[in-house]
């Protein structure tokens, strides 16, 4: 990454520490030259987006739940493959706040806000939302907007996008944003123009057609939004506000979809979003959603899983999972339920009986990993972890379970090694070389260990683009 830019966002990032501090307000973002001509490479977009998702996680803004992410990362992928640009890797994540609000960051990353899920009403509500996000990721528009600016603008939107999103977290962190004196200017470079948005419309609908989902959800939520923004407290909006919605935009949209040939509309919902939704709401305490029946208990189940009450979880679960025992999203929550009552065996029977129908599957070994760890069984954990890494070895999740059991089994080395593959295969180069670096101090006695890392590090600092020659 050119070092402007990694120094850019270093300073972002880093100024939210200073939250709360009484000498805050004097504070002000150091000179970092003039980027005017610089352009950001689809490499550089993705280590900023890395970056930003990586402080967001720390701030505890993230929802961390495998069965929610698998499906949104898969609702991702389905979009990103069926869209035109430059394509990323995408890594989709739910903001734990009711705001009803989405935003692209640079390289893919898009975040998600619950408000926004439990406010679509089916799935092709939501794709539409976030095809039109992917649009601004494939089309590149925040590197079209860096490329334009001149001075410290590029300062400017590193900070918006480091305040936005950690803003919904903690809102003296978007608060700090504006006291160092740049959101007015951050908000200005980011926001798309009427260009971006008619593009980001146009191709979010030929995504959705060749994703075999309803493009007409584009519409109705957008409206949504408007009939409800009337009445309502603008902060509920952002969505709007970032994205703003006018009659023409509509128009546009509508005369689109009028010219598809009859028949030709899509999928409009799937059982996925229908529990997924149901899910987020059991996890948030919310209700009154019209959801089905099975959604509604599915949510009662989840609501009373997470408020302790196992035995309530499972007496709802039961039926659910005997009328679709190979359904993930029953079996899980059952099995983990069990497993919190006391009946560890029950539970490893149907967690078995899901591993044995999904070989492979990324979510299960994750689950699987955790469970062995919170029974305090580290080799067996370590065992199985290590299992997943060499049969997957470009699989981020293996090796983020690998590092979380390697550090409980008291293995320094492959802990940090394992978290450095993690932070690399997502791209994040700047924590990858960090968690190597550490790495490094424990291979005193491991001549081939030290060959491995340093041989990591290079790669890492060729794709940075910061080998010793060029410094």
């Amino acid at each position: 990454m050119n070092k402007s830019i990694r120094a850019t966002l270093a300073s972002i990032l880093a100024f939210a520490v200073l939250v709360g501090q009484p000498a805050m307000a004097e504070y002000r973002l150091p000179e970092l030259g003039t980027p005017a001509d610089t352009v950001l490479s689809p490499e550089d977009e993705r280590e900023i987006g890395a970056k930003v998702f990586e402080q967001l996680r720390e701030q505890g803004g993230v929802i961390e739940d495998a069965l929610i992410d698998s499906y949104l990362n898969d609702l991702g992928v389905r979009l990103m493959s069926s869209s035109s640009g430059t394509r990323f890797a995408p890594n989709l994540v739910v903001v734990d706040n009711s705001t009803i609000n989405a935003f692209t960051v640079p390289g893919g990353h898009i975040a998600v806000f619950s408000g926004l899920i439990l406010t679509a009403e089916n799935e092709s509500e939501l794709s539409g939302v976030i095809a039109h996000e992917i649009a601004h990721a494939t089309q590149r528009h925040i590197a079209e907007m860096v490329a334009a600016q001149t001075g410290n603008n590029l300062t400017a939107i590193a900070g918006f996008i480091a305040g936005a999103l950690l803003g919904a977290v903690n809102p003296q962190l978007g608060a700090a944003v504006a006291t160092a004196g740049i959101a007015g200017a951050a908000q200005n470079a980011i926001n798309y123009t009427r260009m971006h948005e008619r593009e980001a419309d146009r191709l979010a609908l030929d995504t959705l057609k060749r994703a075999d989902i309803d493009p007409r959800g584009m519409i109705s939520f957008f409206e949504k939004l408007q009939r409800r923004a009337g009445g309502a407290p603008s902060r509920q909006f952002e969505f709007l506000r970032t994205h703003p919605m006018t009659a023409e935009r509509i128009s546009s949209i509508k005369d689109r979809i009028a010219r598809l040939p009859e028949g030709e509309f899509g999928q409009t919902d799937s059982e996925a979003f229908r529990l997924a939704r149901a899910r987020l709401a059991g996890l948030q305490g919310e209700s009154g959603l019209g959801l089905d029946d099975t959604a509604e208990t599915y949510r009662r189940a989840v609501a009373a899983q997470r408020n302790g009450r196992h035995d309530q979880a499972v007496d709802l679960l039961e039926p659910l999972h005997a009328q679709q025992p190979g359904n993930r999203w029953f079996a899980l929550p059952l099995a983990r339920a069990l497993n919190d009552q006391g009946n560890a065996r029950e539970a490893d029977r149907i967690l078995d009986e899901l591993i044995a129908l999904y070989p492979g599957d990324a979510t299960l070994m994750r689950v699987e990993v955790e469970w062995m760890l919170d029974r305090g069984d580290t080799e067996t954990a370590y065992r199985k972890a290590r299992e997943a890494v060499e049969s997957r070895p470009d699989d981020p999740e293996a090796a983020l379970a690998l590092s979380k059991a390697a550090s409980a089994a008291d293995r320094p080395l492959e802990h940090h090694e394992q978290l450095g593959r993690y932070f690399l295969l997502k791209d994040n180069l700047v924590a990858a070389h960090q968690e190597l670096e550490t790495a490094y101090t424990f291979t005193a006695d491991n001549p081939r260990a030290q060959a491995r890392i340093e041989s990591t590090l290079e790669e890492i600092e060729r794709r940075a683009g910061q080998t010793e020659d060029e410094d």
